[in-house]
C-alpha cells in the first residue's frame, strides 16, 4: 500500500492536475518579456484591443468560450508575404495564463479576390470544454472532445458549411441556444426566400461599443429571457469591474494592460489565474 501511495504520488508530481498546474506566478502569464524588446508595445497594443471588445468575457468569466476579430489582416493567397502572420502569431502565443487561457490565429480557408482573411481568436479552454459536453451531439461527430484543442475544434467548425457551420460558430462564440437555432433557421430560410426574418437584437455592451460587439438576434418582439437578462448582468459586473481597473492601470505612466491581468488574476497565494479573477 505504501509502496502504491508513493507511486501515486510520483506520477501527481509528473503530470500534475488542471488545478496544480493553474498556480503560476504573475510573471508565467502574459509573458511578453520573451518577446523581443521591439514587439512589447505591439503585445500590450493586441491585448487592450482584446479586452476593450467583447474578448472581455472571454478572459474574465468565460461567458464567450471563443472570441475574435480584435485583430485581423489579408495577405495574398498566391503569393503571401508571411512576415505579419509570423510576428502576429509570436505575439498571440505570449497572450495566455496557463492552459485556462490561451490566443491565437484563426485563418479562414475562403478565398476572396485573391485574399485569404485571418483574425486572432482568444479561447477559454474551460468554456470551450464544457461546450464540447453541453452541446456533445452536436460536436462529438466533429470528433470534438473537452480534452481537444480549442483552435482544432475551430478550424473544424469553420471548414463545415452552411447550418452545420453557423451553429458551430454561434455555440462557441457564446450566444444563447434559442438564439442559434433562430439564427441558423432564419439563414436556411433566406437561402430559400431571400428574405430576412424580422428580428430583434440583443446588445450586451463592451468598452469600445455599447452596440454592436456582443449582439445575437432574436424573433421580433420576443421578450427578453431569463438567460438574456442573465448574461447582460454578469457581462455588466464583469465591464464595471474592467472600467475601474483599467482607469488604474491603463495610459501613460501606468502599468499598462500586462499589469492590470496579471493583478486581477492573483490571489492572496501569489497564484495567478484566470479562475481567480472576482468581479
Amino acid at each position: 500500500m505504501r509502496r502504491r501511495t508513493f507511486l501515486l504520488a510520483a506520477l501527481l508530481a509528473l503530470f500534475p492536475t488542471s488545478t496544480r498546474a493553474q498556480a503560476l506566478f504573475p510573471s508565467e502569464c502574459f509573458p511578453i518579456e520573451r518577446l523581443p524588446a521591439v514587439l512589447r508595445p505591439r503585445a500590450e497594443e493586441v491585448l487592450l484591443k482584446l479586452l476593450d471588445s467583447e474578448g472581455l468575457y472571454t478572459v474574465i468569466g468565460g461567458m464567450k468560450p471563443m472570441s475574435g476579430g480584435f485583430v485581423s489582416l489579408t495577405f495574398s493567397a498566391e503569393k503571401p508575404d508571411t512576415a505579419k502572420l509570423e510576428e502576429l502569431r509570436q505575439i498571440l502565443a505570449t497572450l495566455c495564463c496557463g492552459e485556462s487561457l490561451r490566443c491565437d490565429l484563426l485563418v479562414f480557408h475562403t478565398v476572396n479576390s485573391g485574399k485569404r482573411y485571418a483574425e486572432a481568436v482568444a479561447f477559454s479552454r474551460p468554456a470551450v470544454s464544457t461546450l464540447t459536453r453541453t452541446y456533445e451531439s452536436y460536436f462529438a461527430p466533429l470528433g470534438a472532445t473537452p480534452s481537444a484543442d480549442p483552435l482544432e475544434i475551430a478550424l473544424t467548425v469553420e471548414h463545415l458549411e452552411g447550418a452545420s457551420r453557423n451553429r458551430g460558430l454561434g455555440y462557441l462564440y457564446g450566444y444563447p441556444k434559442s438564439a442559434v437555432d433562430f439564427f441558423v433557421a432564419g439563414q436556411e430560410e433566406y437561402a430559400v426566400t431571400k428574405k430576412i426574418t424580422p428580428r430583434d437584437f440583443r446588445q450586451i455592451p463592451t468598452f469600445g461599443r455599447e452596440t454592436g460587439s456582443f449582439v445575437y438576434a432574436v424573433p421580433k418582439g420576443a421578450p427578453e429571457t431569463d438567460e438574456d437578462r442573465q448574461l447582460k448582468a454578469k457581462a455588466g459586473r464583469i465591464l464595471a469591474e474592467y472600467k475601474k481597473r483599467r482607469e488604474r492601470f491603463v495610459g501613460p505612466g501606468k502599468p499598462g494592460i500586462v499589469a492590470l491581468l496579471r493583478d486581477w488574476f492573483t490571489n492572496a497565494k501569489g497564484e495567478c489565474a484566470p479562475e481567480n479573477a472576482k468581479f
